[in-house]
């Protein structure tokens, strides 16, 4: 079964699929990246083929995010890691209302994503895997221009607020990575050139056991080549099987 849902965070409206394939399955949680949405091909595929394997399947659009009638209420130009994270709670909190075993709740993070993943520090995340995350530094390579004093207008033509990195120098990833306590599994394109693969080997020195790195070879910042997007699917399998 599979059916639209919506929720609210700090009073904006959120857009969301639920994938439940029986009642109290484990779930998992999406967290899509910068200018995601619930509907990129990785967390279709990734929904299609968990649900196969008996897991539920959280995918929701950020706010700001989505598109047409599923576009999540608040601005774009307002996204900063702390907002996501209130979203990302919000997205726990509807998940224990509905027939999954909330006891086994698991989130797969990508790029920003990922970063809300490794903040939120939830203890009802019992396992977690992220893709091509940031650990610091200067994070993501993000693509685009200033504009006039109204912050940085990237390529897509969306904007970023003044205070997103301000926002984002509030978290210490690393830190958190380390104070995680859940088994994490970390994947990364070779080939990335938004998120530099050296991001995932920082993570996993800082991250405790159980853990796990992938370095997909030629893989790039998305896995928008099948057969690497097969290989992230095959891992998250693997270790949610394994851990939840």
């Amino acid at each position: 079964m599979q059916k639209a849902v919506t929720f609210y965070s700090q009073g904006l409206k959120i857009f969301g699929n639920l994938h439940l394939p029986h009642e109290a399955a484990p779930c998992i949680l999406t967290s899509h990246g910068f200018e995601g949405s619930k509907e990129g091909t990785k967390w279709l595929v990734l929904a299609s083929s968990l649900y196969d394997r008996g897991f539920a399947f959280l995918r929701f659009n950020y706010r700001g995010c989505g598109l047409g009638d599923e576009r999540s209420q608040g601005g774009f130009e307002q996204a900063q890691l702390t907002g996501r994270l209130a979203d990302f709670r919000a997205a726990l909190d509807f998940v224990e209302t509905t027939r999954i075993d909330a006891g086994r709740l698991g989130v797969i993070g990508s790029s920003f994503g990922g970063m809300v993943a490794l903040a939120v520090g939830d203890p009802r995340i019992k396992a977690v895997a992220i893709l091509a995350t940031p650990c610091g530094g200067p994070l993501m390579r993000l693509r685009g221009r200033r504009s006039g004093g109204k912050g940085l207008e990237l390529q897509s033509g969306m904007r970023l607020g003044d205070g997103f990195y301000s926002d984002i120098k509030r978290y210490d990833l690393c830190r958190n990575v380390r104070e995680l306590g859940c088994p994490i599994l970390i994947v990364h394109g070779s080939r990335d050139d938004v998120v530099p693969v050296e991001n995932a080997r920082e993570l996993y020195n800082n991250a405790n056991e159980p853990k796990r790195l992938e370095i997909i070879e030629g893989a790039d910042h998305s896995f928008s080549e099948p057969r690497h997007l097969e290989q992230v699917v095959a891992l998250c399998l693997d270790w949610f099987e394994r851990y939840l």
